[in-house]
């Protein structure tokens, strides 16, 4: 059974969570991706204008198409009511303001039909002013995620962007910081490699990366965010993968592709940050070459380096 991709993004109330996640919706829907945006509010239901009521969840249709869930029951049972309901490729969680991104994780993590992709922490620079005065649960959305997300970035100097980095940087010394211009994040940057983009991975001999860099229109270069892709045969062990992913260089911080292995399974690779994780590729895919998108912020020159690294634990 194939596990549906779920990412979370969590912020304080008028970070930007919500103009972010809307872009992200309406760039996958263009490339064919069934999207389940669910949010998880505190207090009464926010989704306005005309409601499906499921038994463990609240829906309404929008951005042509995307399902806007919220929860109204239990998380397990509410989850499996969404995926027999809407067949998802990927889900999109918008936490509340006052929710725990760790809480949350855990409760993707322990839902058989969920595979974690990553946790976004979305940050106002305009208004954002440390953490001193800020609860634990606050504390904790820049504490535990894969990647910082700064946004309104174009209403903020260098100087300011300076201060909201070394304020993150006094909880989180780990996770990538990426900006978000005119609340803008490229998907490529957001989202790991799910099942169901495996042939695009495929359909050229640039693959995702030739497309994600020459995608002007999301500005990927303009923002200082370069990609290269990897092709390679051989196969390796699991523990010298993670290795090879552990030891990456620090400016790339979205990993994603797939590999042979030396017991002959494939396996989806994904990397956000410091957070590595594998799965089997679905039955029936076969491609004898290894295939793996590096994306992250002026890493061209690091191509070379990256690719003798795999070479050295590929056995051919």
């Amino acid at each position: 059974m194939q596990k549906v991709p779920t990412t979370v993004f969590s912020g304080f109330l008028g970070s930007g969570k919500t103009t972010i996640i809307s872009h992200l919706i309406e760039e996958l829907q263009q490339s064919g991706v069934q999207v389940v945006y669910i949010k998880n509010e505190i207090g009464d239901e926010n989704v306005d204008g005309q409601i499906m009521q499921g038994k463990n969840i609240a829906t309404k249709e929008l951005l042509n198409g995307c399902i806007c869930c919220t929860l109204v029951g239990p998380f397990i049972q509410a989850i499996d009511e969404i995926i027999e309901k809407f067949h998802p490729d990927r889900l999109i969680i918008e936490a509340s303001g006052a929710a725990d991104p760790s809480a949350i994780a855990l409760m993707i993590q322990s839902h058989p039909r969920l595979e974690r992709d990553g946790s976004i922490s979305v940050i106002d620079v305009v208004n954002f002013e440390g953490y001193k005065d800020l609860s634990q649960t606050a504390q904790n959305q820049t504490k535990f995620t894969d990647l910082l997300v700064f946004n309104k970035v174009e209403l903020a100097d260098l100087e300011r962007k300076q201060a909201v980095v070394g304020y993150v940087r006094e909880l989180n010394t780990h996770s990538p910081v990426v900006e978000a211009p005119q609340g803008r994040l490229h998907p490529q940057v957001a989202f790991g490699l799910s099942t169901t983009q495996l042939s695009a991975l495929l359909d050229s001999a640039e693959g995702v990366a030739h497309q994600a860099h020459h995608d002007h229109q999301n500005h990927l270069a303009e923002d200082g965010i370069s990609t290269f892709h990897l092709t390679e045969e051989g196969s390796c062990s699991e523990a010298d993968l993670r290795a090879f992913l552990t030891e990456l260089p620090g400016s790339i911080y979205r990993v994603k592709g797939f590999v042979h292995l030396d017991s002959g399974e494939i396996i989806i690779a994904n990397k956000v940050g410091s957070r590595i994780s594998f799965e089997p590729a679905p039955e029936g895919f076969s491609n004898t070459t290894n295939s793996i998108v590096c994306i992250g912020f002026s890493i061209a020159p690091l191509a070379n380096e990256v690719v003798n690294s795999l070479r050295s634990i590929l056995k051919k």
